[in-house]
């Protein structure tokens, strides 16, 4: 995350200091990770889960926890689920488990980021959801977000620090966040972004 980004990120937590569950949907090397488990004074940690399938890189379980360890942070403390964000979803939503902060920062695809926003199922009232690279960029995240807040105006934009958009749920939802006719309209929209994407990559 660039600077202010983070800075964004830890402030929300710090102001906050969610007692209940924290998850953070794809990690990378867990620089982030542990930035927001800085955020909390020592014995005060709540439960983090970190949903990745570990594929990104050679050994990036390891990496993550080494990392942490670097930090002087315990990797046992974290609730590593090694799964796609699909499958780990559904057993979350059966365990009946409920989140207080979400972070999505995995694949930037439509149909994957719209999968991701599931997740939101599982918000509690008043907790917050932040999503990265909400930028031009990053087209797929941006379409499948706003088609997300068209949809449910109990999300309320919180705050836009760089490509790190900050969202509060205001009230519970009248209806599953995201429905089968989501993952149809992000399926439809994928190849047309992926097409050009392409474009952009040939004119350059």
């Amino acid at each position: 995350m660039a600077p202010e980004e983070l800075v964004c990120l830890t402030e929300l937590l710090r102001r906050h200091q969610f007692p209940g569950r924290h998850l953070e949907i794809g990690t990378a090397a867990g620089g982030t990770l542990c930035e927001m488990l800085r955020c909390f004074p020592a014995g005060r940690t709540p439960p983090f889960v970190v949903v990745d399938t570990m594929r990104y890189f050679p050994d990036q379980l390891e990496i993550v926890r080494t990392n942490l360890c670097d930090h002087g942070l315990d990797p046992a403390a974290v609730d590593f689920r090694i799964a796609s964000s699909d499958a780990a979803f559904r057993r979350a939503e059966g365990a009946r488990e409920s989140y207080e902060f979400i972070l999505i920062d995995g694949a930037h695809k439509i149909r994957y980021v719209t999968q991701d926003l599931r997740w939101t199922r599982l918000l509690s009232v008043g907790g917050r959801a932040c999503f990265h690279d909400y930028a031009l960029r990053c087209p797929g995240v941006v379409r499948a977000v706003d088609h997300f807040l068209n949809g449910h105006p109990n999300y309320r934009r919180e705050t836009l620090a760089g490509s790190l958009l900050v969202l509060e749920k205001t009230a519970i939802s009248t209806e599953p966040e995201i429905g089968w006719t989501d993952l149809l309209w992000a399926s439809l929209w994928s190849p047309w972004l992926q097409l050009q994407a392409s474009l952009r990559k040939r004119l350059k």
